[in-house]
């Protein structure tokens, strides 16, 4: 049954990484969306976001729920240390959501609106940011015992407030740009607007692999040996090599405006990369190799009991949840595919 619920948390975390990804991600590029036709941008990022983007908040909430019932250890120890970045997060993820909605519902369109996109717009940045910091976190594996005698700094801060994270947080938030230009390829109606989001994709492709690129010099040349797991499994090196053969397939499909095609190699892309990340680590959620101390999730997980309630609660959830969740995107999405 464990096995179930971690394959459950596992599909889970892939659905929200793509397709809030997405979302975020478009909330990014109207940072950047210029002055040539900033209202049809905007107006086309509203109408792809709006029937879905709220319901992307399921995964997340299903993450969470399978953690705080399923595995407490890791649940306390992620939401105890990490609890300053994990407050961010959330904190934008509600300026974010209310912000949107005021600027898709509100039935006054006056100059509120401008106020709106703004907070949509950087809180969608804030919330990657800090997203990819709490991976960061999660790949530097130097999350002490919540229990140790050390100082808030140590326990709190230092974890996360490191040039790795800030890296991977700048990392994320060029991915979910990535693949949120693809997606608004898809949905775009007009020539202009196609042009417009594939200079896009282009230009996160080409900020993705600078970015990865100073992860790994950095991750190599420094003390902290982040990646040595990643570069040590077979298994991750095989979802790195797959990921960067997309890139060449990504760019060939940019050039000959195969739009279609790009939204589908953006999104595995990104799963790949999450895939390479999880099976370096498995069954870690951190772990640090200079200390060899981490947080094993088999070791972590709840009472037989408990755990066997939650797998059949999750048995109902997935009959629950997975058929009209697929039957919405199949409504307000069908067009784009």
């Amino acid at each position: 049954m464990i096995n179930f619920i971690l394959l459950i948390l596992l599909v889970s975390l892939i659905l929200y990484i793509v397709l809030a990804g997405a979302d975020l991600g478009a909330g990014i590029l109207e940072i950047f969306k210029g002055r040539k036709l900033n209202d049809v941008q905007e107006k086309l990022i509203t109408r792809a976001m709006g029937p879905v983007w709220e319901a992307n908040h399921i995964w997340l909430i299903l993450v969470v729920v399978i953690l705080f019932v399923g595995f407490p250890k890791v649940f306390k120890n992620l939401s105890v240390v990490l609890h300053i970045p994990l407050t961010a997060f959330l904190v934008g993820i509600v300026f974010r959501g209310t912000s949107f909605t005021f600027r898709h519902y509100d039935a006054v369109k006056d100059q509120s609106q401008k106020y709106y996109s703004l907070f949509f717009s950087y809180s969608s940045l804030w919330t990657t940011m800090w997203m990819g910091i709490i991976t960061g976190a999660l790949i530097l594996g130097q999350i002490p015992e919540v229990s140790t005698g050390l100082s808030f700094a140590e326990l709190y801060i230092n974890p996360w407030l490191n040039y790795f994270c800030i890296l991977l947080g700048l990392f994320l938030c060029s991915l979910f740009s990535l693949v949120s230009s693809t997606f608004l390829l898809a949905e775009s109606g007009t020539y202009q607007t196609r042009e417009i989001f594939r200079k896009r994709a282009f230009y996160s492709t080409v900020l993705s692999v600078l970015i990865g690129a100073s992860i790994f010099i950095y991750s190599r040349f420094s003390e902290i040996h982040a990646l040595d797991l990643f570069f040590e499994n077979s298994t991750s090196m095989g979802f790195f090599i797959f990921s960067s053969l997309l890139l060449g397939l990504q760019w060939f499909v940019i050039k000959c405006k195969k739009d279609k095609f790009l939204k589908f190699i953006g999104a595995t892309q990104l799963t790949f990369i999450f895939l390479g990340w999880v099976s370096a680590q498995y069954p870690y959620v951190y772990f640090n190799k200079l200390t060899d101390r981490g947080l094993n999730i088999l070791n972590s997980a709840a009472p037989d009991a408990t755990i066997l309630q939650l797998g059949i609660a999750l048995i109902i959830g997935v009959i629950l949840i997975f058929p009209p969740y697929i039957y919405l995107m199949s409504i307000f999405k069908r067009s784009s595919f």
